[in-house]
Protein backbone atom coordinates (compact mmCIF):
# COMPACT_ATOMS: atom_id res chain seq x y z
CA UNK A 1 0.00 0.00 0.00
CA UNK A 2 1.15 4.00 -0.93
CA UNK A 3 1.26 6.62 1.32
CA UNK A 4 -2.82 7.74 0.06
CA UNK A 5 -3.83 3.61 0.82
CA UNK A 6 -4.07 2.59 -2.60
CA UNK A 7 -2.49 -0.95 -3.94
CA UNK A 8 -0.16 -0.17 -7.00
CA UNK A 9 -3.01 -1.59 -9.09
CA UNK A 10 -4.98 1.25 -8.58
CA UNK A 11 -8.34 -0.07 -8.14
CA UNK A 12 -9.05 1.09 -4.78
CA UNK A 13 -10.29 4.65 -4.55
CA UNK A 14 -7.75 7.29 -2.75
CA UNK A 15 -8.27 8.30 0.27
CA UNK A 16 -9.64 12.55 0.48
CA UNK A 17 -6.78 14.74 0.39
CA UNK A 18 -6.45 17.86 2.44
CA UNK A 19 -9.60 19.55 4.11
CA UNK A 20 -12.57 20.36 2.59
CA UNK A 21 -13.35 23.66 1.06
CA UNK A 22 -16.10 25.49 -0.88
CA UNK A 23 -14.19 24.36 -3.99
CA UNK A 24 -13.63 20.83 -3.14
CA UNK A 25 -17.35 20.36 -2.20
CA UNK A 26 -18.37 21.50 -6.10
CA UNK A 27 -20.42 18.92 -7.66
CA UNK A 28 -17.45 18.01 -10.22
CA UNK A 29 -15.11 17.22 -7.90
CA UNK A 30 -17.39 14.65 -6.13
CA UNK A 31 -18.15 12.55 -9.62
CA UNK A 32 -17.08 9.14 -9.59
CA UNK A 33 -15.97 8.49 -12.75
CA UNK A 34 -13.11 11.60 -11.75
CA UNK A 35 -9.43 10.84 -10.60
CA UNK A 36 -7.56 13.60 -8.66
CA UNK A 37 -4.04 13.59 -8.15
CA UNK A 38 -4.03 16.52 -5.98
CA UNK A 39 -6.62 18.11 -4.01
CA UNK A 40 -9.74 19.98 -6.24
CA UNK A 41 -8.59 24.00 -4.41
CA UNK A 42 -5.35 23.31 -6.24
CA UNK A 43 -7.10 23.48 -9.66
CA UNK A 44 -7.37 27.10 -11.03
CA UNK A 45 -10.43 27.92 -12.18
CA UNK A 46 -10.38 27.67 -15.94
CA UNK A 47 -8.83 24.10 -16.12
CA UNK A 48 -12.03 23.58 -13.41
CA UNK A 49 -14.15 24.87 -15.91
CA UNK A 50 -12.70 22.34 -18.81
CA UNK A 51 -12.77 19.69 -16.13
CA UNK A 52 -16.97 20.36 -15.43
CA UNK A 53 -17.64 20.29 -19.57
CA UNK A 54 -15.64 16.79 -19.79
CA UNK A 55 -17.71 15.60 -16.98
CA UNK A 56 -21.41 16.71 -18.42
CA UNK A 57 -20.07 14.52 -22.14
CA UNK A 58 -22.59 11.00 -21.79
CA UNK A 59 -19.71 9.56 -23.63
CA UNK A 60 -17.55 9.70 -20.91
CA UNK A 61 -16.58 6.87 -18.80
CA UNK A 62 -13.17 8.65 -16.85
CA UNK A 63 -11.27 11.56 -16.26
CA UNK A 64 -7.97 11.51 -15.13
CA UNK A 65 -6.05 14.88 -13.60
CA UNK A 66 -2.71 14.41 -13.37
CA UNK A 67 -0.86 17.06 -10.94
CA UNK A 68 0.68 19.23 -13.45
CA UNK A 69 -2.77 20.10 -14.35
CA UNK A 70 -3.67 23.95 -16.16
CA UNK A 71 -6.16 25.06 -18.66
CA UNK A 72 -5.74 24.50 -22.60
CA UNK A 73 -7.84 23.66 -25.33
CA UNK A 74 -11.29 21.75 -24.92
CA UNK A 75 -9.21 18.97 -22.20
CA UNK A 76 -7.06 20.56 -19.86
CA UNK A 77 -3.55 19.83 -20.01
CA UNK A 78 -2.77 17.04 -17.89
CA UNK A 79 -6.29 15.33 -18.62
CA UNK A 80 -6.51 12.00 -19.52
CA UNK A 81 -10.20 10.74 -20.87
CA UNK A 82 -11.49 7.40 -21.23
CA UNK A 83 -14.46 7.95 -24.25
CA UNK A 84 -16.86 5.29 -24.74
CA UNK A 85 -16.88 4.54 -28.61
CA UNK A 86 -15.43 8.47 -29.28
CA UNK A 87 -12.54 9.94 -30.39
CA UNK A 88 -12.18 14.01 -30.13
CA UNK A 89 -9.21 15.72 -32.03
CA UNK A 90 -9.77 18.69 -28.95
CA UNK A 91 -8.92 15.82 -26.55
CA UNK A 92 -5.46 15.65 -28.39
CA UNK A 93 -4.94 18.59 -29.42
CA UNK A 94 -2.77 20.78 -31.81
CA UNK A 95 0.80 19.27 -31.43
CA UNK A 96 -0.78 15.27 -32.52
CA UNK A 97 2.22 13.26 -31.02
CA UNK A 98 4.11 15.52 -28.65
CA UNK A 99 6.45 13.91 -26.47
CA UNK A 100 10.20 13.42 -25.45
CA UNK A 101 13.01 11.30 -25.84
CA UNK A 102 15.88 10.78 -23.85
CA UNK A 103 18.89 8.29 -23.82
CA UNK A 104 21.62 8.24 -21.32
CA UNK A 105 25.08 7.64 -23.39
CA UNK A 106 26.66 6.09 -20.87
CA UNK A 107 29.68 8.20 -20.89
CA UNK A 108 31.05 10.79 -18.17
CA UNK A 109 30.97 14.37 -18.89
CA UNK A 110 34.63 14.37 -18.10
CA UNK A 111 34.25 12.26 -21.39
CA UNK A 112 32.01 14.39 -23.66
CA UNK A 113 31.69 17.78 -22.10
CA UNK A 114 35.55 18.11 -19.78
CA UNK A 115 35.31 21.98 -20.11
CA UNK A 116 33.63 25.07 -20.70
CA UNK A 117 34.61 24.82 -24.97
CA UNK A 118 33.22 21.35 -25.49
CA UNK A 119 29.82 22.50 -24.39
CA UNK A 120 29.98 25.81 -26.27
CA UNK A 121 30.63 24.04 -29.18
CA UNK A 122 28.59 21.39 -28.72
CA UNK A 123 25.95 24.49 -28.23
CA UNK A 124 27.31 25.83 -31.41
CA UNK A 125 27.18 22.72 -33.13
CA UNK A 126 23.42 22.05 -32.25
CA UNK A 127 21.95 25.23 -33.34
CA UNK A 128 23.79 24.67 -36.75
CA UNK A 129 22.33 21.57 -37.67
CA UNK A 130 18.94 21.63 -35.83
CA UNK A 131 16.76 24.70 -37.08
CA UNK A 132 14.65 26.11 -34.21
CA UNK A 133 11.65 28.01 -33.80
CA UNK A 134 9.96 28.57 -37.00
CA UNK A 135 13.29 27.39 -39.44
CA UNK A 136 12.71 24.86 -41.62
CA UNK A 137 15.10 23.03 -44.37
CA UNK A 138 15.75 23.36 -47.30
CA UNK A 139 13.85 20.95 -50.05
CA UNK A 140 15.78 17.18 -50.29
CA UNK A 141 17.40 17.66 -46.71
CA UNK A 142 15.06 15.12 -44.84
CA UNK A 143 12.46 12.66 -46.34
CA UNK A 144 9.37 12.45 -44.42
CA UNK A 145 6.62 9.50 -44.25
CA UNK A 146 3.85 9.47 -47.40
CA UNK A 147 1.26 11.01 -46.28
CA UNK A 148 -2.42 10.95 -47.70
CA UNK A 149 -5.41 12.20 -45.30
CA UNK A 150 -7.87 9.32 -44.88
CA UNK A 151 -9.91 12.32 -45.28
CA UNK A 152 -9.78 12.17 -48.86
CA UNK A 153 -9.35 16.01 -48.31
CA UNK A 154 -6.84 16.77 -51.03
CA UNK A 155 -6.45 20.05 -49.35
CA UNK A 156 -5.60 18.90 -45.81
CA UNK A 157 -3.20 16.34 -47.82
CA UNK A 158 -1.14 19.48 -50.35
CA UNK A 159 -0.74 21.63 -46.70
CA UNK A 160 0.77 18.30 -44.71
CA UNK A 161 2.77 17.25 -47.83
CA UNK A 162 3.96 20.96 -48.08
CA UNK A 163 5.39 20.97 -44.74
CA UNK A 164 6.57 17.31 -43.91
CA UNK A 165 10.10 17.21 -45.33
CA UNK A 166 11.37 20.85 -44.85
CA UNK A 167 10.07 20.22 -40.90
CA UNK A 168 11.13 17.06 -40.14
CA UNK A 169 14.45 17.51 -37.80
CA UNK A 170 13.51 20.59 -36.34
CA UNK A 171 12.76 21.83 -33.09
CA UNK A 172 10.04 24.41 -33.27
CA UNK A 173 9.45 26.73 -30.55
CA UNK A 174 7.73 27.27 -27.51
CA UNK A 175 8.45 24.80 -24.44
CA UNK A 176 10.36 22.57 -26.85
CA UNK A 177 14.04 22.01 -25.92
CA UNK A 178 17.04 20.01 -26.23
CA UNK A 179 18.60 19.43 -22.73
CA UNK A 180 22.22 17.45 -22.24
CA UNK A 181 22.47 16.87 -18.46
CA UNK A 182 24.34 14.84 -16.01
CA UNK A 183 23.21 12.49 -13.12
CA UNK A 184 24.34 11.57 -9.82
CA UNK A 185 26.99 8.99 -11.53
CA UNK A 186 28.10 11.87 -13.95
CA UNK A 187 26.65 10.06 -16.88
CA UNK A 188 25.88 12.15 -20.12
CA UNK A 189 22.17 11.90 -20.84
CA UNK A 190 20.03 13.74 -23.59
CA UNK A 191 16.68 15.01 -23.98
CA UNK A 192 14.85 15.90 -26.42
CA UNK A 193 11.32 16.99 -26.77
CA UNK A 194 9.51 17.87 -29.55
CA UNK A 195 6.23 16.82 -31.86
CA UNK A 196 4.75 17.30 -35.19
CA UNK A 197 5.17 20.56 -36.29
CA UNK A 198 2.96 22.18 -38.55
CA UNK A 199 1.97 19.18 -40.42
CA UNK A 200 -0.11 17.65 -37.24
CA UNK A 201 -1.42 21.18 -36.54
CA UNK A 202 -2.83 21.28 -39.76
CA UNK A 203 -4.30 17.49 -39.16
CA UNK A 204 -5.86 19.20 -35.65
CA UNK A 205 -7.03 21.70 -37.12
CA UNK A 206 -8.99 20.72 -40.33
CA UNK A 207 -10.53 17.83 -38.01
CA UNK A 208 -11.86 20.13 -35.32
CA UNK A 209 -13.50 22.22 -37.84
CA UNK A 210 -15.29 19.52 -38.49
CA UNK A 211 -16.68 18.91 -35.10
CA UNK A 212 -15.35 17.98 -31.32
CA UNK A 213 -16.20 14.32 -30.93
CA UNK A 214 -16.75 11.70 -33.35
CA UNK A 215 -18.16 8.29 -33.18
CA UNK A 216 -15.17 5.93 -33.58
CA UNK A 217 -16.82 3.38 -35.87
CA UNK A 218 -17.73 6.36 -38.55
CA UNK A 219 -16.28 7.21 -41.80
CA UNK A 220 -14.84 10.47 -40.26
CA UNK A 221 -13.99 8.65 -36.48
CA UNK A 222 -11.77 6.40 -38.47
CA UNK A 223 -10.08 8.98 -40.44
CA UNK A 224 -9.12 10.96 -38.00
CA UNK A 225 -7.85 8.22 -36.03
CA UNK A 226 -5.41 6.94 -39.26
CA UNK A 227 -4.42 10.55 -39.79
CA UNK A 228 -3.49 11.41 -35.98
CA UNK A 229 -1.55 8.06 -36.05
CA UNK A 230 0.71 9.49 -38.98
CA UNK A 231 1.26 12.37 -37.12
CA UNK A 232 2.17 10.93 -34.26
CA UNK A 233 4.94 8.32 -36.09
CA UNK A 234 5.96 11.52 -37.97
CA UNK A 235 6.57 13.28 -34.62
CA UNK A 236 8.54 9.97 -33.35
CA UNK A 237 10.88 10.25 -36.76
CA UNK A 238 11.25 14.49 -36.19
CA UNK A 239 12.67 13.64 -32.68
CA UNK A 240 14.38 10.54 -33.27
CA UNK A 241 16.30 12.70 -36.42
CA UNK A 242 17.22 15.41 -34.21
CA UNK A 243 18.56 12.99 -31.44
CA UNK A 244 20.75 11.34 -33.82
CA UNK A 245 22.13 14.73 -35.17
CA UNK A 246 22.68 15.59 -31.11
CA UNK A 247 24.24 12.54 -30.50
CA UNK A 248 26.76 13.12 -33.87
CA UNK A 249 27.69 16.49 -31.95
CA UNK A 250 29.72 14.65 -29.73
CA UNK A 251 33.22 13.85 -31.71
CA UNK A 252 33.95 10.86 -29.24
CA UNK A 253 30.86 9.00 -30.19
CA UNK A 254 31.13 6.87 -33.22
CA UNK A 255 28.80 5.46 -35.58
CA UNK A 256 28.63 2.22 -34.03
CA UNK A 257 27.33 3.28 -30.56
CA UNK A 258 25.24 6.52 -32.30
CA UNK A 259 23.27 3.47 -33.12
CA UNK A 260 23.24 1.47 -30.15
CA UNK A 261 22.04 4.63 -28.34
CA UNK A 262 19.68 5.31 -30.66
CA UNK A 263 17.97 2.15 -29.72
CA UNK A 264 17.98 2.05 -26.39
CA UNK A 265 15.93 5.40 -26.60
CA UNK A 266 13.30 6.04 -24.01
CA UNK A 267 10.27 7.71 -25.87
CA UNK A 268 6.83 8.84 -24.79
CA UNK A 269 4.63 10.87 -25.93
CA UNK A 270 2.11 13.73 -24.43
CA UNK A 271 -1.05 14.33 -26.78
CA UNK A 272 -2.89 11.10 -28.47
CA UNK A 273 -5.84 8.94 -28.42
CA UNK A 274 -5.58 5.23 -28.09
CA UNK A 275 -8.30 2.45 -28.95
CA UNK A 276 -8.90 0.35 -26.14
CA UNK A 277 -11.44 -1.99 -27.16
CA UNK A 278 -14.94 -0.45 -27.52
CA UNK A 279 -13.22 2.90 -26.05
CA UNK A 280 -10.44 5.62 -26.90
CA UNK A 281 -8.02 6.60 -24.40
CA UNK A 282 -6.99 10.09 -25.10
CA UNK A 283 -3.66 11.99 -23.19
CA UNK A 284 -3.37 15.81 -23.67
CA UNK A 285 0.00 16.35 -21.99
CA UNK A 286 0.04 13.34 -19.86
CA UNK A 287 2.48 10.36 -20.15
CA UNK A 288 1.48 6.52 -20.10
CA UNK A 289 2.89 4.83 -17.36
CA UNK A 290 1.91 0.88 -18.23
CA UNK A 291 3.82 -1.21 -15.01
CA UNK A 292 7.17 -0.96 -15.61
CA UNK A 293 7.16 1.81 -18.59
CA UNK A 294 9.94 3.93 -18.69
CA UNK A 295 9.00 7.85 -18.44
CA UNK A 296 10.21 11.22 -18.67
CA UNK A 297 9.26 14.11 -16.63
CA UNK A 298 11.05 17.47 -17.19
CA UNK A 299 11.08 20.11 -14.98
CA UNK A 300 12.03 23.65 -16.03
CA UNK A 301 14.99 24.62 -17.98
CA UNK A 302 17.19 25.00 -14.76
CA UNK A 303 15.95 21.96 -12.59
CA UNK A 304 16.68 19.24 -14.96
CA UNK A 305 14.72 16.18 -16.22
CA UNK A 306 13.48 13.11 -14.24
CA UNK A 307 13.53 9.35 -15.45
CA UNK A 308 10.37 7.37 -14.35
CA UNK A 309 9.34 3.94 -13.92
CA UNK A 310 5.57 3.58 -14.49
CA UNK A 311 3.73 1.49 -11.99
CA UNK A 312 0.42 0.99 -13.90
CA UNK A 313 -2.46 2.50 -11.75
CA UNK A 314 -5.40 1.99 -13.22
CA UNK A 315 -7.44 4.00 -10.93
CA UNK A 316 -5.43 7.09 -12.73
CA UNK A 317 -5.60 4.94 -16.23
CA UNK A 318 -2.05 4.19 -16.21
CA UNK A 319 -0.82 7.67 -16.90
CA UNK A 320 1.74 10.61 -15.30
CA UNK A 321 2.18 13.93 -16.16
CA UNK A 322 4.80 15.00 -18.45
CA UNK A 323 6.25 17.65 -16.57
CA UNK A 324 5.72 20.08 -14.07
CA UNK A 325 3.20 22.43 -15.74
CA UNK A 326 2.90 26.20 -16.20
CA UNK A 327 2.14 28.38 -13.62
CA UNK A 328 1.83 31.54 -15.93
CA UNK A 329 0.62 32.33 -19.45
CA UNK A 330 3.29 33.45 -21.82
CA UNK A 331 1.96 36.54 -21.77
CA UNK A 332 1.94 37.03 -18.21
CA UNK A 333 5.70 35.56 -17.78
CA UNK A 334 7.09 38.12 -20.31
CA UNK A 335 5.10 40.94 -17.80
CA UNK A 336 6.22 39.48 -14.50
CA UNK A 337 9.32 37.71 -14.77
CA UNK A 338 12.82 40.08 -14.63
CA UNK A 339 15.06 39.56 -17.13
CA UNK A 340 17.42 39.52 -14.47
CA UNK A 341 16.30 36.90 -12.23
CA UNK A 342 16.12 34.48 -15.36
CA UNK A 343 19.58 35.02 -16.02
CA UNK A 344 20.57 34.73 -12.09
CA UNK A 345 18.42 31.03 -12.35
CA UNK A 346 20.20 29.84 -15.03
CA UNK A 347 23.83 30.41 -14.13
CA UNK A 348 25.98 27.87 -14.87
CA UNK A 349 24.14 26.37 -17.46
CA UNK A 350 24.66 26.68 -21.28
CA UNK A 351 21.00 28.20 -22.45
CA UNK A 352 19.42 31.19 -24.43
CA UNK A 353 18.67 33.90 -21.47
CA UNK A 354 17.41 37.06 -23.51
CA UNK A 355 13.66 38.16 -23.72
CA UNK A 356 13.06 35.97 -26.72
CA UNK A 357 12.27 32.89 -24.35
CA UNK A 358 11.64 34.72 -20.85
CA UNK A 359 8.22 32.67 -21.02
CA UNK A 360 10.24 29.50 -21.26
CA UNK A 361 11.93 30.94 -17.65
CA UNK A 362 12.06 28.43 -14.37
CA UNK A 363 9.42 31.17 -12.98
CA UNK A 364 6.39 30.52 -15.67
CA UNK A 365 6.32 27.05 -14.11
CA UNK A 366 5.40 24.71 -11.24
CA UNK A 367 7.83 23.73 -8.50
CA UNK A 368 8.65 20.28 -9.63
CA UNK A 369 8.66 19.04 -6.06
CA UNK A 370 4.76 18.66 -5.46
CA UNK A 371 4.64 17.97 -8.66
CA UNK A 372 6.82 14.89 -8.73
CA UNK A 373 5.80 14.30 -4.71
CA UNK A 374 2.18 13.87 -5.95
CA UNK A 375 2.73 10.80 -7.86
CA UNK A 376 6.04 8.77 -6.66
CA UNK A 377 4.87 5.90 -5.42
CA UNK A 378 1.69 6.32 -6.95
CA UNK A 379 1.56 6.51 -10.47
CA UNK A 380 5.43 5.77 -11.44
CA UNK A 381 8.46 5.48 -9.56
CA UNK A 382 11.47 8.19 -10.11
CA UNK A 383 14.08 6.46 -10.96
CA UNK A 384 17.24 9.25 -12.19
CA UNK A 385 17.91 12.83 -12.41
CA UNK A 386 19.51 14.86 -15.33
CA UNK A 387 20.72 18.12 -14.32
CA UNK A 388 21.14 20.48 -17.06
CA UNK A 389 24.79 21.67 -18.57
CA UNK A 390 23.25 22.55 -21.94
CA UNK A 391 20.01 23.60 -22.72
CA UNK A 392 18.70 24.16 -26.47
CA UNK A 393 15.18 26.37 -26.39
CA UNK A 394 12.84 27.48 -29.98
Amino acid sequence: MNRRGQNRTGEDRPEPAGTASPRQTRDAAKDTRLALTLPPDAIDDKAWEQIENVLSLDCLVRLAIMPDVHAGYDLCIGGVALLAGTISPGFVGYDIGCGMCHVNTGRTVDELLPDALSRQRLFDRILHDIPVGTDMRGPGEFDAPRFLSASGDKGLTASVVAKAARQMATLGGGNHFIEVGVNSRSEVGITLHSGSRRPGWDIAAWYMRQGRLFALRTPMGQAYLKDMQWAQEYALANRRAMLALVLKAFPSLDEATISHLLASTINENHNHAEVDGANVLHRKGATPAASGQPGIIPANQRDGVYITRGLGNAYYLSSASHGAGRVMSRQKARAHIEQMTFERQMHGILCRTDKGVLDEAPDAYKPIAPVLAAQDGLLVDVVDHFRPVVVIKG
